[in-house]
């Protein structure tokens, strides 16, 4: 790992001025080379489950992309509902709007805690950078989670929860113009009519949407079986590619997924299993020259790695992602880790106490520019 020293303090004094959510002394800090530069991250570090995973735990935290250093966790918490009560709820998935300055997620609190204070459905939300104005933006039958911003930040793109068919949907930042995508005119909390739609992206530079999908999978096909495959479409919905599969785009064995455009929209970072084990690709925007950039076959639990999340720093210079660390056979404990986008110089960035979570990374900038 990386020796994180002065740039690291210096980020902080910076990030902690411009969230304004918390005041300590940080030594050494001045904001001479500060970096605006951050990554959202969620963790259950505040409560972690001896299980390894708790499904009301979950929080989401900031940090400076250096990371945090060893034995010396600095995230900052932007929610706080996670906990071990049943009052708990996750909050989760979150997507910076460089645009608006706002920050999409999906949350299990309740939509009605007078009437139904139990309710434990993901829906999607909107906050401010500092973690404040947290409002509900999207209420959907069965919910839904995982939001992206459009390259303007006027709208996102996420996907339902209505299972085991999901759709795409896209809503603008006041919660109107819900429209379903992958099933056109078809009312939400309704089984989807083409396949499984899931983890949208939206180009940062066009109207175009990558998302996962197996609706080339024949009808019946098992869900052990099931091949997902990664497409793009226009924001209405129109004109489906499907980016991966074989040398004809036929669907390949193993499941590709979780697609996220670079910044200048030329490349689309994804997870894919092909290999045997879930590892990070990069390929062009119209599919072709796919490459492996991770390879975690020699780790000492490679049938335990969960390698996937891909994020891209704002200049398109490393990537981020989250993966599974600890004894075989162990749920729980990922980290977050960022690489060189040709795939070198992996590193750890997050020190979560085993078995705790941290994962899921959105890596983002203060600035509009």
């Amino acid at each position: 790992m990386r020796f994180i020293t002065r740039a690291h303090n210096r980020w902080l004094f910076s990030i902690l001025l411009i969230l304004s959510i918390v005041s300590f002394a940080v030594p050494r800090a001045s904001q001479g080379d500060a970096s605006d530069e951050f990554i959202l991250f969620v963790s259950d570090r505040a409560f972690p489950s001896p299980l390894g995973m708790c499904i009301d735990c979950e929080d989401i935290y900031v940090m400076p992309p250096a990371g945090e250093l060893p034995l010396e966790p600095i995230a900052i918490p932007l929610t706080a509902g996670g906990g071990i009560d049943s009052a708990a709820y996750n909050s989760a998935a979150p997507d910076w709007s460089r645009a608006k300055k706002l920050i999409a997620f999906q949350s299990n609190r309740p939509t009605d805690p007078v009437n139904r204070p139990k309710e434990r459905i993901p829906q999607i939300y909107l906050m401010n950078a500092d973690g404040g104005g947290q409002q509900l933006l999207v209420n959907l039958p069965r919910g839904a989670s995982f939001p992206a911003f459009s390259h303007n930040g006027n709208e996102l793109c996420f996907h339902s929860q209505t299972m085991p068919r999901r759709d795409i949907y896209i809503v603008d930042v006041h919660g109107l113009g819900l429209t379903n995508l992958t099933s056109p005119g078809q009312a939400p909390g309704q089984l989807g009519q083409a396949g499984d739609n899931l983890r949208c992206d939206w180009s940062p530079k066009s109207n175009a949407i990558a998302f996962a999908s197996n609706r080339h999978d024949p009808a019946g096909t098992p869900v052990a079986n099931r091949n997902d495959e990664i497409y793009v479409m226009n924001a209405d919905g129109s004109d489906v590619v499907r980016l991966t599969g074989g040398e004809g785009r036929e669907p390949a064995p193993g499941a590709d997924v979780n697609p996220a455009w670079s910044p200048k929209g030329d490349l689309i970072a994804f997870e894919s299993n092909r290999t045997g084990m879930p590892e990070i690709w990069v390929m062009n925007a119209d599919g072709t020259d796919q490459v492996q950039l991770t390879d975690f076959s020699a780790g000492p639990t490679p049938s335990n790695v969960v390698v996937t999340k891909p994020t891209w720093s704002p200049k398109g210079d490393r990537i981020s992602f989250h993966r599974r660390v600890g004894a075989q056979g162990v749920r729980g404990h990922f980290e977050v880790y960022t690489m060189n986008a040709d795939g070198t110089d992996v590193t750890r960035v997050t020190t979560t106490i085993s078995p705790g979570f941290s994962g899921f990374p959105s890596w983002g900038k203060w600035s509009a520019q």
